[in-house]
């Protein structure tokens, strides 16, 4: 069971990048219609959260594997910083700046 918990660790962040870089290209054309960057604003955020939980869910392992523990927080860093960077310009610009 534990094995499970720490895989989800590992891996629960950069999926959640990934399908927010995916949400974004998909929901771009919505903001450059006009709608707003409300739903990539609301995607950047959802993902955030999940790769903050991936990270915390890898660092209660480490008295599991300290080294596989290590390596999802790390990854879950990372993660969680390009979610941020990919956010920031939903908040400062409009649709098709």
């Amino acid at each position: 069971m534990k094995q499970a918990v720490l895989g989800t660790g590992l891996l629960l962040a950069p999926l959640a990048w990934f399908v927010s870089l995916e949400a974004n290209f998909a929901l771009a054309p919505l903001a450059c219609a006009g709608r707003g960057t409300g739903p990539l604003i609301v995607v950047s955020a959802i993902s955030l959260a999940l790769a903050i939980a991936g990270g915390l869910l890898a660092w209660t392992q480490r008295g599991y594997d300290k080294r596989l523990a290590f390596s999802g927080a790390a990854i879950s860093t990372l993660a969680t910083l390009a979610i941020l960077a990919q956010a920031i310009p939903n908040l400062v610009y409009g649709g098709c700046e």
